[in-house]
């Protein structure tokens, strides 16, 4: 690959900012730039630096500009509701006469934001170089305003944000086995291979070892029974160095601009605990979509979990209520935010009874779980009792449809990890003991539950247990095993050990 351990690590430490996600690297992006902008047009400076910043401004400004807009661009195509059509537009050009599988697609999506990517890092690297020269080779009166507030403070972040894209994009095209994926201005034919046992996902680029193909594979037996184990911590002299880097206070962001109102970074401040498991955020399109549709709600499932005769009896009562019927949006809506701060509780408890985790560690346990994971739990939780619905009637009124608000549910859980979450939380948030406790904790449950499963699995018929792989057999009967809700906790913290 042409490239040494030294070089690789440099790497891996450069894509860190990716673990949050591609959003919230884009966003950071777009604030860098708003804050240059408004600074060179502000003339925030003394009368000597605006004359001698008067040659520049206009170079400068007409290239941050075109950043900007370009990565406004990037953000609005890597939202979900435009990402996932053009993906499946695409798909036939990649897999001409194949039905859309979800391996396939997750490739089309990785091939074309690979493509995005490294258009704008193309555009991106011409026009950081032309606002570089523009300043390096401008005359200022004042050398520390030039070098401290122009190259310093503004140029070099953004600089070194063109060199993260670059590292991410060279690891991208490696999981593409795409020919010269190191030379990003190669003019070379784009071919890339799709690999049924890869994982085409942002996560398979942050794997140590990644130039040996230790990146994020499905393995032959992709099923963690019954013989995956969990693998054991390495030796002290092994972790030296890893540890070092786990107790390494993360770099603060060279801006203080606020973050948008849909997004949610809820990082400690070690580089342990500030990845994307600490980050959500919620599409302002869609949630507004959502929250239109309050309007046309007839009825909401609001209950807690009950069996299927007395949701129906529920129904059926709810639907026939003339005060069902005559409630405004409003006040169905103040009704479905009662429900729902009740069923985080609700979650909450049933993780923490199903796992064994005490009650004092209840806080900083959800913190580590993270905002995102905990929508994954309290989704799931919504669809296996049949709640949290909403019944929608069509314009024409002879139609019902029902479906849970997802956007809407993630801007409630950004709002209750703000509120309620994180002021219960103090400084054991940043306690990597007490953390590894709970991942062991995690560790040992998941033991037990695959145990189980293995015990399950030999009851099964001998005639079920033939008539299909050992893997299929486990895929099918997982979530009924381990339990759901269990297996997004297990994936959070037993890490490399399920594949769902």
């Amino acid at each position: 690959m042409g490239i040494n351990r030294a070089e690789e690590a440099q790497e891996l430490e450069l894509v860190e900012d990716f673990k949050k996600g591609y959003v919230y690297f884009f966003n950071s992006f777009l604030n860098l730039l708003g804050s240059f902008i408004n600074y060179v047009s502000s003339g925030n400076y003394s009368d000597q630096n605006k004359k001698d910043m008067l040659p520049i401004r206009k170079p400068v400004d007409v290239e941050l500009t075109k950043q900007q807009k370009r990565t406004r661009d990037i953000l609005s195509f890597l939202e979900e509701k435009n990402i996932q059509p053009e993906s499946k537009k695409e798909f036939p050009t990649y897999f001409p006469g194949i039905n859309t599988d979800s391996a396939r697609l997750d490739f089309v999506q990785f091939v074309l934001t690979y493509r995005y990517l490294k258009d704008f890092y193309l555009e991106g690297t011409h026009s950081w170089n032309i606002i570089q020269k523009s300043i390096v080779d401008a005359t200022f009166t004042d050398n520390d305003f030039k070098v401290s507030q122009l190259i310093e403070y503004r140029l070099n972040p953004g600089l070194e944000r063109i060199k993260i894209l670059e590292a991410l994009l060279k690891r991208m095209g490696f999981i593409l086995k795409l020919e010269d994926s190191r030379n990003l201005q190669t003019t070379k034919a784009f071919r890339p291979k799709f690999q049924e046992e890869v994982v085409y996902r942002l996560s398979s680029v942050f794997a140590e070892d990644f130039y040996a193909g230790h990146y994020e594979v499905i393995y032959p037996n992709p099923s963690p029974f019954p013989e995956t184990k969990i693998t054991q911590a390495p030796a002290p002299t092994a972790n030296k160095e890893k540890m070092a880097q786990e107790a390494t206070i993360k770099k603060p962001a060279p801006t203080s601009s606020k973050p948008p109102d849909n997004f949610l970074d809820a990082s400690g401040k070690f580089s342990w605990n500030s990845n994307q498991h600490y980050v959500i955020h919620y599409d302002i399109a869609k949630y507004k979509q959502e929250t239109d549709l309050l309007k046309s709600t007839i009825n909401m499932d609001l209950h807690m979990g009950a069996d299927e005769q007395v949701l129906r009896s529920e129904m059926i009562r709810s639907m026939s209520s003339l005060d069902r019927k005559t409630k405004s949006p409003e006040e169905l809506e103040k009704e479905y935010l009662v429900f729902l701060s009740q069923f985080f509780e609700f979650c909450q408890n049933i993780v923490m009874m199903h796992i064994g985790i005490p009650g004092n560690l209840k806080w900083v346990f959800f913190f580590h779980i993270g905002p995102s994971h905990f929508y994954m739990i309290a989704k799931k939780f919504l669809t296996e009792v049949k709640t949290g619905f909403w019944h929608i009637k069509s314009s024409d009124g002879k139609k019902v449809s029902r479906f849970i608000p997802s956007e809407y549910i993630k801007k409630q859980i950004l709002g209750y990890w703000s509120k309620s979450l994180l002021v219960n939380v103090g400084e054991e948030k940043n306690n990597l003991a007490l953390y590894k406790k709970l991942v062991e904790i995690v560790e040992q449950k998941y033991k037990e539950a695959t145990e189980n499963a293995q015990l399950l699995y030999k009851a099964l018929p001998e005639e079920i247990r033939n008539s299909k792989p050992i893997d299929l057999v486990f895929r099918e009967h997982m979530s009924e095993w381990m339990g759901a809700a269990n297996i997004i906790v297990y994936k959070r913290f037993v890490r490399n050990q399920i594949d769902v």
